[in-house]
């Protein structure tokens, strides 16, 4: 226990020092709020790890999104028929049962749309605006920053900048930055169904969301912190017909919403899955088998596993896991978890360091987003994406880091 504790300590200062090395301006950097970070994420680890109430709390919703996934398959049972469960009534059939469009991706689509019902009646808004003040409150962030930040963990990198659409054009350089790093450091609460269905634990997975935010605020703060006079913004601007004029007309916006995520996400696994075993196929081929991907990435991420305190039968699986989400993005990182052999301090800790969109594709994500919101700042979506995906990166390690240090085997 006591090692564990002194890693976790470790762990915390190097990421930090990571970041304030590469800080664009370390004297304008506000250490207060970095501690008030820091101390929030880790009670509230705490809170979900180690205390009764708040495990029996993440539990239940992670018993209700299981539920939610069961429901889910009715509709998708009934859409596609033999092709859902058609496999598993063959006789000695050996293939792969598992079919990942239909288990993992299209329960978004039934999600996507309860969330838009619980916007259509402001359920959301309440939350989102719940989060959003206490961020204000701790970090002294300006609440469009701190509203985006807090939408991120709902609605994903894609649809959180809608909410302040309005205001992306008079940002300031270091609140557009956090844009982007709570965009990638977080992940949209459907994406959530999807790990799950891939064999992460949902209450791990959650709460390592929910800790993206603050933790965002933490790096995007350090590495790009604030320089200019912010003018308050006394009211924000919502777009009620977005939710729909009606509870049915929510439903079916929320699914088509949904289903544009599953085609968005097939189309990129599509390309990305055989883009790896092209990229290894070459890799392999030019070094004469001496050479395979996932042993590069499993020596570039392997001192991050040390910095997390990864337990050293882990440290090999667990570099490969990060590295692939960070390469190519975190849907493939979770593909392998389930066959990686982890202990269960590594596979909680590997649930904490891939929830979140930190990775190279979502930097072309975000200038395509952003870009078209606020086209006259697209090269400076761009010129930050590096940054971004730093920031969002050491983010989602401190999650780790965090849940490591509270780790109870």
């Amino acid at each position: 226990m006591f090692e564990q504790i002194i890693r976790g300590f470790l762990g915390v200062v190097v990421l930090i020092a990571v970041a304030t090395l590469l800080s664009t301006n370390r004297k304008a950097i506000k250490w207060k709020p970095v501690g008030y970070g820091l101390g929030l994420n880790l009670l509230f680890a705490f809170i979900v790890l180690r205390t009764g109430p708040g495990r029996l709390v993440f539990e239940t919703i992670s018993q209700g999104l299981m539920e939610i996934i069961h429901y889910a398959g009715e509709g998708t049972r009934f859409v596609f028929g033999p092709l859902y469960t058609g496999f598993t009534q063959i006789p000695n059939f050996k293939g792969w049962p598992y079919a990942f469009v239909l288990d993992a991706l299209v329960p978004i689509v039934f999600f996507a749309a309860l969330i838009k019902v619980f916007y259509y009646y402001g359920i959301m808004q309440r939350i989102i605006e719940t989060m959003s003040s206490l961020f204000r409150r701790i970090f002294g962030i300006d609440s469009v920053e701190a509203l985006v930040t807090a939408s991120n963990v709902f609605l994903g990198q894609t649809q959180a900048p809608l909410v302040i659409a309005p205001y992306l054009k008079s940002m300031t350089t270091s609140q557009l930055f956090l844009t982007m790093v709570g965009g990638m450091a977080t992940v949209g609460s459907g994406m959530v169904i999807v790990y799950a269905g891939m064999g992460a634990r949902v209450d791990y997975v959650l709460a390592a969301s929910i800790m993206g935010a603050p933790a965002a605020i933490v790096f995007a703060k350090i590495l790009v912190p604030e320089t200019a006079t912010l003018t308050p913004v006394t009211k924000m601007v919502e777009d009620k017909e977005a939710h729909g004029v009606n509870v049915l007309d929510a439903l079916a916006l929320g699914g088509m919403e949904g289903w544009k995520a599953v085609v968005g996400v097939s189309v990129m696994l599509l390309a990305f899955v055989s883009l790896i075993h092209l990229l290894d196929g070459v890799l392999t081929a030019v070094s004469q088998g001496l050479l395979h991907l996932d042993t590069l990435l499993e020596y570039a991420f392997t001192p991050a596993a040390y910095v997390v305190g990864v337990p050293s039968a882990d440290l090999a699986a667990f570099s490969r896991l990060v590295g692939a989400k960070t390469a190519f993005n975190e849907v493939i990182g979770f593909t392998g978890l389930k066959d990686a052999g982890l202990s269960p301090k590594g596979f909680m800790l590997a649930c904490f360091a891939m929830t979140g969109f930190a990775n190279f594709s979502s930097i072309a994500i975000q200038i395509g987003t952003l870009g078209e919101l606020v086209p006259q700042r697209r090269s400076e979506v761009a010129a930050l994406g590096l940054r971004a995906l730093l920031a969002a990166t050491l983010a989602n390690l401190l999650n780790a880091v965090i849940a490591g240090f509270l780790f109870v085997g």
